[in-house]
């Protein structure tokens, strides 16, 4: 009895990493499709506004 959940338990983590395998890689597919890591167009105009009015104090 213990030998049948014990390999229960494996085929359960087995599939738990595949699944946590396949969405790692939809999550990198999106982060590439929308860009991620570009610097938004509105932070971007409030970084440069806060540096203009720093260099002028």
């Amino acid at each position: 009895m213990a030998t049948g959940s014990t390999a229960d338990l494996e085929n359960r983590v087995a599939e738990l990493e595949r699944e946590l395998k396949d969405v790692r890689l939809r999550l990198a597919a999106l982060e590439r499709l929308m860009g991620a890591g570009a610097e938004h167009p509105a932070d971007n105009t409030t970084v440069r506004k806060k540096v203009v009015y720093d260099w002028q104090a």
